[in-house]
């Protein structure tokens, strides 16, 4: 199982956002920044748009943070681009229930996998915006 690329690009936008907030962070400067085509950009930032993570003016004015950098965890944008679907663990449904194990797989492993789930989610929220630009060495000054 694979998080989808969307989740470390929505970072990067957020990121690009704060890291060049001098410049328009149109959907095709970000795209430059991230190496992808402008229509993925936009397609993301309309749904971190929809968690009120960013800001977007209209026509070439570009997007921006909706919130300080302290104020946006890796979870706030992990559920923003998951749209709702927060289940990173699958179990597979078609085992016959007559058989030992294909009967008992999913009772088995549902508790397991919420845990692991949980702790990653835990983690997630641990980390913010601002942590990355430290590391990246970047200090915030934007008044929201």
């Amino acid at each position: 199982m694979q998080i989808g690329q969307k989740f470390s690009i929505a970072i990067h936008i957020l990121l690009s956002c704060e890291f060049f907030k001098d410049e328009k962070n149109t959907s095709e400067f970000l795209a430059g920044t991230i190496g992808t085509n402008p229509v993925i950009v936009r397609n993301i930032i309309r749904l971190l748009k929809s968690a009120n993570l960013i800001n977007v003016s209209a026509g070439t004015g570009g997007a921006s943070l909706a919130k300080k950098p302290d104020q946006i965890t890796l979870f706030d944008i992990f559920s923003a681009v998951n749209e709702g679907e927060n289940d990173i663990f699958k179990i597979h449904k078609n085992s016959p229930p007559p058989c030992p194990l294909g009967g008992r797989i999913e009772a088995l492993l549902t508790p397991k996998f919420a845990s692991a789930q949980q702790a990653m989610f835990d983690s997630l929220a641990g980390v913010n915006l601002q942590n990355l630009l430290d590391e990246l060495g970047v200090k915030s000054v934007v008044e929201i």
